[in-house]
């Protein structure tokens, strides 16, 4: 969740920065703001399968499966084939 929520953050204040670069003198605030908006909707969604496999990379290397978790985990693979 947390990986989810910068990433997203990042691109949308990555987004408005380039926007108002973009349009500098004349900023159409309302289009921006409607854009953004709908961008803040979209992202997550585009992006969910990215951030998640991210953070169960990031929970696996800060807490190793044990011994019993891995055996758990082959019995199940097993039984599935």
């Amino acid at each position: 969740m947390t990986v989810a929520s910068v990433l997203n953050i990042v691109l949308i204040m990555a987004a408005i920065g380039i926007a108002i670069a973009l349009t500098a003198p004349d900023v159409p605030v309302l289009t921006l703001y409607i854009v953004l908006a709908s961008a803040a909707l979209v992202f997550p969604v585009l992006t969910w399968p990215v951030t998640h496999t991210l953070w169960m990379a990031i929970d696996l290397v800060a807490r190793p499966m044990g011994v019993e978790e891995i055996a758990e985990a082959q019995a199940w693979l097993t039984n599935q084939s």
